[in-house]
């Protein structure tokens, strides 16, 4: 079998094509196993649980028997968990017994229960994996039931299977691993077939690319029923042989500081999110909190998953250079769940690189170079030709860690997974539906194609305009949406804004109202039909936490956004541009 030697000591890794994660895993477990591999904070802060490499490597066998005892090998199996270890455990079982796992994403209840029933009906599996509280709580299983009457619900979260068990036979490379659906809408769910050798593929990029190695000491509060704090922030380092330290995501959200707590605590050299993330602590953290704080051994701060701003990272590096963060680990990065998760970023200790902006064009952040391994390019979506250096395209990615498609939906799969660019001979293309740009080997991602705002035959990027709308005003947040809506025959500009906390009743609101009108006439030369500003919190939003525009659109045509009080001043002067 070939092997490879890694940075910093890693252990030789498999490399030939009939690896499997879980084969890395046992391989661990007889190497390092009583090192620990997880951590899960008690409240973000207390010591919690942990799991060594020889304790994951049992409890996954044990439930792994229990899958295949019940048929599930080759078989959807849903995850039904909160934030904590047993979903791991559900996981690793999957992948030991050759079940396709299906993580669901939960919040609360009745918030996730109509998508994890949506994801019932399209992944049809086989059985539910679960924690005993979810098991017994009627608001899911009712909504999962009413689509799957038939599923057997498994508690893992107490006393494993009595007795031992050999690790199954490796499931097939080309078998899928797992489900990974998208965040899109609850009706229309999107299941990205992830197989045993995408996920191999994707963790040598993404070591490679950050720096990683069996040293690395990883600090994650994102979701593991999405792709980011799945495949980057829980199975990465667990690939690697290293340890990884976790909390809920709500833990974070409601405490900031709690991350970086832990990552001084736990001394981690890897961590990131998306870029509110960034922009929370940027906002939140007072200077006195950070007393005493050591972020000095943080060497890969990535940022993804979500535009990249570079005016947030700039904030949060210089309210975090106090503590010993360096801006040299700001990593902005970029992927999806369509490429199991990375597709470019770095190189680690470059910091943030920008396109600088100009008169029709903002300061753009550069995600890195792509990874290697793969190939990208940035392609006319019209007429599928290559574009060069510079211009702005859609982009097309395609390698070995490239989904398989989508769980039984074969024409959508056949239309996003294989394009062809025009007048070339290669391989199949994963068309992102992003647009981005290359220059001097890295990669800007500008929006998403399907978002672009066409006002009097002129193209804009909703994010470019959101941008402009939140640094407007003090009293608006870093959450906006921009979108089009009809109006006599063709299509205007509506920008839906919400206001920082503490603001909804603010006498200033008309002032900021303005002051976003008159930032994107300047900037953009587009005078929108209507601001709107709205409370914190209550645009929709993913399960990852994006803006769903076409839902913010919807609610606006509908009236039902929630509108904040804005009592109108006596108009004051707009200067910059029009739409004529």
């Amino acid at each position: 079998m070939a092997q490879t030697t890694g940075p910093g000591g890693l252990a030789p890794l498999p490399t030939d094509q009939t690896t499997t994660l879980a084969q890395v895993l046992q391989r661990h477990a007889r190497n390092r196993s009583d090192k620990v591999a997880l951590r899960f904070l008690d409240r973000g802060e207390g010591a919690g649980q942990s799991l060594t490499y020889a304790d994951l490597d049992r409890q996954a066998r044990l439930w792994a028997a229990e899958l295949l005892a019940r048929g599930a090998r080759g078989r959807t199996v849903l995850l039904v968990y909160p934030p904590g270890l047993p979903f791991v455990i559900g996981f690793w079982a999957c992948l030991y017994a050759g079940a396709i796992a299906v993580p669901t994403p939960f919040i609360t209840p009745a918030r996730s229960a109509p998508r994890i029933a949506a994801i019932a009906a399209d992944a049809r599996p086989r059985l539910v994996l679960c924690s005993a509280a979810l098991a017994a709580e009627a608001t899911i299983r009712d909504a999962v039931a009413a689509v799957r009457p038939d599923l057997d619900w498994i508690p893992t979260d107490g006393p494993a299977p009595a007795g031992d068990a050999p690790p199954p036979a490796p499931p097939h490379p080309e078998d899928p691993a797992f489900l990974q659906y998208t965040s899109g809408s609850t009706a229309d769910p999107r299941g990205v077939i992830v197989t045993q050798s995408n996920l191999i593929a994707n963790m040598e990029m993404i070591r490679r690319a950050f720096g990683h190695d069996s040293e690395t000491r990883m600090v994650s509060w994102l979701p593991l029923f999405h792709d980011m704090g799945l495949v980057g922030g829980m199975l990465q380092p667990l690939y690697l042989g290293a340890e990884t330290v976790l909390m809920a995501p709500m833990e974070f959200i409601q405490r900031p500081l709690r991350w970086l707590q832990a990552i001084a605590r736990h001394r981690a050299t890897s961590s990131g999110g998306p870029n509110f993330a960034y922009a929370l602590c940027a906002e939140r953290l007072r200077p006195e909190q950070l007393e005493g704080l050591d972020l000095s051994s943080w060497r890969v701060a990535f940022c993804g998953a979500e535009p990249v701003r570079a005016e947030d990272l700039r904030r949060f590096a210089a309210r975090l250079a106090p503590a010993g963060f360096d801006p040299k680990a700001l990593f902005p990065c970029y992927g999806m769940a369509e490429t199991t998760l990375f597709v470019s970023g770095g190189p680690a200790g470059s910091g943030l690189a920008t396109l600088p902006g100009s008169a029709d064009q903002p300061e753009r952040v550069i995600c890195g170079i792509g990874a290697a391994g793969q190939q990208l390019a940035i392609v006319d979506p019209e007429t599928c030709e290559r574009l060069p250096e510079g211009k702005v395209g859609e982009i097309w990615v395609a390698g070995p860690h490239v989904g398989a498609g989508y769980w039984q939906q074969p024409e959508r799969s056949r239309g996003s997974f294989g394009a062809r660019i025009a007048n070339e001979d290669g391989p199949a293309f994963l068309r992102t539906g992003d647009l981005g740009q290359m220059q001097g080997g890295g990669l800007a991602v500008v929006g998403r194609l399907k978002d672009i705002v066409i006002i009097r035959g002129a193209k804009h990027h909703p994010e470019d305009i959101e941008a402009a709308a939140t640094r407007a005003h003090p009293a608006l947040s870093a959450t906006a949406a921009a979108f089009a809506v009809p109006q006599d025959g063709t299509e205007a500009l509506v920008v839906v804004q919400e206001v920082k906390r503490g603001h909804q009743a603010d006498p200033a609101l008309d002032l900021a109202t303005q002051a976003v009108t008159a930032a994107i006439c300047e900037e953009f030369g587009v005078r929108p039909l209507e601001v709107v500003l709205v409370r914190p919190g209550t645009l929709p939003r993913t399960t990852s936490n994006k803006i769903r525009r076409d839902a913010c659109r919807a609610a606006y045509l509908a009236a039902e956004l929630a509108r904040c009080p804005v009592v109108p001043k006596e108009c004051v002067s707009i200067s910059g541009g029009s739409d004529g």
